[in-house]
């Protein structure tokens, strides 16, 4: 009853395995190795599916680049924080490693930092134990401002980051910190919501600066329509502002049939002149074709 069990337990085995454990185990039958044949074969095919697992591993992490997170002590916090570090960039040789390597690897970095952090922070834990000291007791801000009050000037192991008239206390270790923190910003420039709100700010000057321009066109329009608000000049002018031909009717009764670009020359010819040619010019463009045609012909050239 034991080897039929035993027998049926290698059977379901040679099932699971497949095809090529089969043919495998067989073999392994008539070489005489048996029930320990295909044991070790069972071995042999888990190292196989480890390979095949560490394989895709490895091209997921070329891929990606590697990275591992590192522990280290950071000045600014004054403490020890993770960050992480690249140890081989994507698409690199050096990225082939698997999952186990990777985690080897960062232990060994890991251990070469740990001493650097270790005398960081015993550095930090003296220089709070010698400010507490140097600090003469005072451990809070409200005190300092009361020292800065009565004294005109910071407590000892204070800082002034503010100005007199505003103080904003701190204290030395806080104040170095806070200096670069100031450098940082000022070295990145503005921040996205002070650029908005500086190309806000642009854009709304900008647009006074068009406007003032548009009226102040408008204001010399009109001063100049006061000369010119009836007749052959008014036309001009509502025909440099239309968007189809037009035709000018002049004393003589005849229909000059005239473009926008056209009107447009021959008014800023006119308006060019001085006070005693415009007038006579106008007159002369309002009786006949011919007068008229001589003055566009001027404007022409003046353009």
């Amino acid at each position: 009853m034991k080897k039929y069990k035993q027998f049926r337990a290698e059977q379901q085995y040679i099932t699971e395995v497949g095809p090529f454990a089969s043919a495998m185990m067989t073999a392994m039958a008539v070489t005489g190795l048996g029930v320990a044949g295909w044991k070790l074969f069972k071995t042999a095919k888990e190292k196989i599916k480890g390979y095949r697992e560490t394989k895709q591993e490895k091209k997921e992490n070329q891929e990606n680049g590697v990275f591992v997170n590192i522990k280290k002590w950071n000045d600014e916090a004054g403490k020890i924080i993770s960050e992480p570090v690249e140890i081989a960039a994507k698409g690199s040789s050096a990225a082939n490693m698997s999952n186990d390597e990777i985690t080897k690897k960062e232990k060994e970095l890991q251990k070469k930092e740990d001493p650097r952090n270790k005398a960081k922070q015993g550095e930090s834990e003296r220089g709070e134990k010698a400010a507490e000291v140097e600090r003469g007791g005072i451990e809070d801000v409200k005190d300092a401002e009361e020292y800065f009050k009565n004294n005109d000037e910071a407590p000892p192991g204070w800082r002034n980051a503010g100005d007199k008239d505003k103080p904003e206390l701190m204290t030395t270790k806080d104040y170095n910190k806070e200096l670069e923190r100031r450098k940082k910003v000022k070295k990145q420039g503005l921040t996205p919501a002070e650029k908005k709100k500086q190309a806000a700010t642009k854009a709304k000057l900008m647009k006074r600066k068009d406007t003032d321009i548009k009226k102040r066109k408008i204001e010399q329009l009109l001063k100049f329509g006061e000369f010119i608000s009836e007749g052959v000049m008014n036309d001009l002018l509502k025909a440099g502002k239309s968007k189809k031909d037009s035709e000018i009717t002049l004393d003589d009764g005849a229909d000059i049939p005239i473009d926008p670009l056209t009107s447009q020359i021959l008014v800023k010819y006119i308006e060019g002149l001085s006070s005693s040619e415009k007038n006579r010019t106008i007159q002369q463009i309002q009786r006949t074709e011919r007068a008229f045609m001589k003055v566009l012909g001027k404007a022409h050239e003046n353009t």
